[in-house]
């Protein structure tokens, strides 16, 4: 996954140049001019802005590519990426520099504000900086890399995370535990990131796409209503609600209804114990003892299923068949 920014001038091309081709940041190796030569990057960028008579105004843009640190990258191959990026802005001359120093490996791009073909001043747009944002996308896949997914719209969803959202859901509809989950996740050929310490969770799908649960835009995949699924038994649960659901002859909930209604009960009862008035705590003490009553239900399903299992194991033994082919 790498990251584009462009980075507001707050020296002269002297100064920044200088600073990005700091010998305590990056070597030799790791310096390239596109459309012009490193060492004389300077001169040259000034001699195209006299050619065209446009010396006043914005001298340069800067630019930063900054890589995952868990991507599988030296810096030889960032290095790459950054001079094939700089190719991207025709007729443009940049330096190239990738920076050692730090966590994250990371390119300095510094273009000529005017294009030496046509004399043209390069305008920053929200077009533009879209456009440098999916070339560079598609230099991560072809490298083999993460892509970072584009700006989210909750209205406007894209095939492959309405695919993942799916695919979510059916895990959590066969999976018990959270860890069943995510190797059920990862049969489907996805990264599930789910760590103690971090707010989200992160998918990673089979083509590289990192997503996070809170882009999904659907309160059943968020981190805490998932955590609290698993808790009370993940499927064995949804399927006791459903249990439940079919002995009085109402609807069959879906996993979103079992989800959520499970959510808005623990939320309205930490609400109402934060109320001073005594009767409303009272009942959100009811409320709570109730919510216990969860787990018992799932054992009770538990438990049942098991008696039906042992029995059909019974009656298979006595008759000589198999009661699921009936």
């Amino acid at each position: 996954m790498a990251n584009i920014k462009f980075i507001a001038v707050s020296r002269g091309l002297r100064g920044i140049v200088d600073y990005v081709t700091n010998r305590e940041k990056t070597v030799e190796q790791l310096i390239s001019g596109v459309n012009c030569v490193a060492r004389t990057a300077v001169p040259e960028f000034e001699a195209v802005k006299k050619q065209f008579r446009k010396t006043e105004g914005r001298g340069y843009y800067h630019i930063v590519q900054a890589f995952a640190p868990d991507d599988p990258l030296d810096f030889a191959t960032a290095h790459e990426l950054g001079v094939k990026l700089a190719e991207h802005f025709k007729g443009y001359q940049c330096i190239v520099v990738t920076h050692m120093n730090t966590a994250h490996i990371h390119n300095h791009i510094i273009m000529n504000s005017v294009n030496f073909e046509t004399g043209m001043k390069f305008h920053q747009s929200a077009r533009e900086m879209q456009q440098v944002k999916d070339y560079c996308s598609q230099l991560c896949r072809e490298y083999g890399l993460s892509v970072t997914e584009s700006k989210a719209d909750p209205f406007r969803i894209p095939t492959w995370k309405r695919r993942l959202a799916d695919h979510i859901k059916e895990a959590m509809e066969q999976s018990r535990t959270q860890q069943a989950f995510v190797a059920y996740m990862n049969a489907y050929g996805y990264d599930v990131k789910w760590e103690p310490h971090q707010k989200y969770i992160t998918y990673t799908t089979p083509e590289n796409i990192r997503c996070r649960d809170s882009k999904l835009f659907d309160q059943t995949l968020k981190r805490e209503n998932m955590e609290l699924y698993f808790r009370l038994g993940g499927a064995d649960y949804l399927q006791a609600c459903r249990e439940i659901a079919y002995d009085h002859r109402e609807p069959t909930p879906t996993l979103e209804d079992a989800v959520c209604g499970m959510a808005g009960t623990v939320a309205a009862i930490c609400a109402l114990c934060e109320d001073e008035d005594s009767e409303v705590s009272d009942l959100a003490r009811e409320l709570y003892y109730s919510s216990l009553l969860l787990q018992e239900l799932v054992e009770w399903y538990q438990s049942r299923r098991q008696e039906q299992e042992n029995y059909e194991e019974e009656y298979e033994q006595y008759h000589g068949f198999d009661m699921t082919m009936m």
